[in-house]
């Protein structure tokens, strides 16, 4: 009786290629007896895995287990004999013609499962089986199993002669070339493969190496092709948050609709203003989502848009707490690069808190210019009986004193004048009436008063008006208003011995005819810098080294004044050359003659879409 082989010392590798063996053998057998999913079988596996999992680790990656007459070899080392593991690892080695049985690193207990499923074969099944295919089919990627070649020895086969073999291989390479242009990727590889690899084992691996060789220039390819998409996505979605961000923590409310005017957005600040979300007029028209008023102040908006006026205009609503608010929208247009419109955007303002403070101001005002002017009448009444009562009795001081007190009381009921004429100027209420007026003896009237100061002043004040100049609509008491107060400035600012001049000519702006008034003086003249600040309100600036007093008031005046009379006030000046102030008032215009040209005149254009949509001209 031959001895048997005494197992390997306990710990060292090939105790650890023997164990492993062991339990893959005995999961085996289980599998004969119960299903995969049986407690007895699953514990066999779990076993198997581990044993083999520490085998791999003293390895390089790999462990391929093969049999050698009665030696069981591992990695090329004899590890023990074959009588040393089951019998269910040779029968399985037998029945598939098994020469080596490969484990490699990272092997999961599914690929074993898939394994010791195909060994628990009938016997018929496995003889047909293709090894290499079924295991692809389940994915095992850590297994491989190594065919046997057994050759026939018999006769020799003559080689074909040169012409036989181009021909056979030229039909070969014709035949394949069918398949490939009729099957899948997938097939057409696999038929390149085997037709190129004859061991079924190997074509596994190839064919695995090609597919993730495809799979990663796919990708890559991919990758490369998508990159600047994903950089413009990328960019797209940081301009969409900012956007929302900026949108929704704007202050003022926010409403963007489409063509058809849809909402499609509503900041947090419009759903205030609005009363409503935007969940509920989400897709809605703009005129089912919100009041009338609110559509009144969008046409109006776009009506100033349309005329190139900077009118904001301002709508009084009835909000959802009774309360009334005042809406000031600012609307624009949307249209793609085609001129297409595509959409409008409103923006809206609850300035029911400016309103109501500019308000409270103008009440403040009045009220407190009513209360100086009453008591400063008195005064300078009172003045004037003592100015009548004493007259020729008063000398030096006592003259100077009173006269002094007069002036004094005639500058503040000046500046109250000028206070009052703004306040009703910024609220609406300032009116203007004119009417057929003849320039000459309007400029000589402004001339006329102020001569006795510059006259004091040793100042030479000279009115050019050519003959013949044509009549203006213009309100005469305004328009003397005005010229009062350049000619006031150019005297407070020309040295003495100086002159001032007012000058009146006919021009033609804009294909309308007008005259034109400017005040010149020869003072110390305005830096370019300020000529827009000093028509300002409360604006003063400093003429050389002195600073005349003043409400800072007059010159705003009187731009608003000539404004309302459709014209334009202006400054020209150099430092050190004087100043000349310039304005237009038009020329009146007979009716008859005014009727005749408007006849004259083309048909307008039809408006766009949208101003028919909201009733607009």
């Amino acid at each position: 009786m031959a001895t048997p082989t005494p197992p390997p010392p306990a710990g060292s590798f090939e105790r650890l290629c023997l164990d492993g063996l062991k339990a893959v053998g005995k999961t085996l057998s289980q599998m004969n007896l119960y299903k995969v999913g049986h407690p007895a079988v699953m514990a066999t596996l779990n076993e198997s895995h581990d044993l083999l999992s520490q085998v791999l680790q003293q390895t390089d990656g790999e462990i391929a287990f093969s049999f050698d007459q009665d030696k069981v070899i591992a990695n090329g080392r004899i590890v023990g004999a074959a009588a040393q593991v089951p019998n269910a690892i040779s029968q399985f080695f037998a029945r598939f013609r098994v020469g080596s049985l490969t484990f490699k690193a990272g092997l999961p207990s599914g690929e074993l499962t898939a394994l010791c499923e195909m060994a628990a074969m009938r016997a018929e099944q496995a003889k047909e089986l293709d090894t290499a295919s079924f295991l692809a089919g389940r994915s095992v990627q850590h297994i491989q199993v190594n065919e046997a070649i057994y050759a026939k020895v018999g006769e020799a086969v003559p080689a074909p002669d040169a012409a036989t073999a181009t021909a056979n291989a030229a039909a070969a390479a014709a035949e394949l070339v069918e398949k490939v242009r009729a099957a899948s990727v997938e097939d057409s590889i696999a038929a390149l493969v085997k037709a190129a690899v004859p061991d079924p084992a190997d074509q596994a691996k190839v064919i695995e190496a090609v597919r993730q060789r495809l799979r990663e220039d796919i990708e890559r390819r991919v990758n490369e092709a998508t990159a600047t998409l994903r950089r413009e996505k990328t960019q797209i979605q940081n301009e969409q948050v900012r956007t929302e961000a900026v949108l929704t923590n704007m202050a003022e409310g926010v409403v963007v609709v489409d063509d058809q005017g849809k909402v499609l957005m509503m900041n947090p600040a419009a759903e205030e203003i609005y009363g409503t979300s935007l969940a509920q007029v989400a897709g809605k028209p703009l005129t089912e989502a919100v009041k009338e008023e609110h559509l009144l102040s969008l046409a109006q908006q776009m009506g100033a848009a349309a005329a190139d006026g900077p009118v904001q205009p301002a709508v009084d609503v009835l909000s959802t707490d009774e309360s009334r608010r005042t809406l000031r929208a600012s609307a624009a247009v949307v249209q793609n690069e085609a001129g297409k419109t595509v959409g409008m955007v409103s923006v809206l303002s609850d300035v029911t808190k400016h309103k109501e403070l500019a308000r409270v101001e103008r009440e403040f005002i009045a009220h407190v210019t009513h209360e100086l002017r009453a008591p400063l009448s008195a005064i300078r009444a009172a003045l004037e009986i003592l100015q009548g009562q004493f007259a020729g009795r008063l000398q030096g001081d006592d003259e100077r004193m009173l006269g002094t007190a007069l002036r004094n009381a005639d500058r503040l009921n000046d500046l109250i004048r000028d206070i009052l004429d703004f306040g009703k100027i910024e609220s609406g209420q300032m009116s203007v009436h004119a009417e057929p007026s003849d320039a000459k003896p309007i400029a000589a009237e402004a001339v006329e008063a102020l001569q006795a100061w510059a006259q004091k002043k040793t100042l030479r004040i000279v009115l050019e008006a050519p003959e013949g100049l044509p009549q203006i609509n213009a309100d005469g008491r305004r328009t003397v208003q005005v010229l009062v107060n350049l000619l006031s400035n150019a005297i407070k600012f020309s040295p003495k011995n100086g002159q001032v001049t007012v000058r009146l000519e006919r021009v033609h702006e804009g294909g309308a005819k007008h005259v034109r008034f400017s005040v010149q003086d020869q003072g110390p003249g305005i830096p370019v810098e300020d000529q827009e600040k000093i028509f300002q309100k409360f604006v003063q600036i400093a003429a050389g080294e002195r600073h005349v007093g003043g409400t800072g008031l007059g010159l705003a005046i009187a731009k608003a004044l000539i404004h309302l009379q459709k014209g334009k006030l202006w400054v020209e000046s150099e430092v050190d050359k004087g100043a000349t102030f310039l304005f237009t008032l038009p020329v009146h215009v007979p009716p008859d003659i005014l009727t005749e040209t408007v006849s004259q005149a083309p048909a307008p254009a039809p408006a766009p879409w949208w101003k028919r949509l909201l009733g607009l001209r």
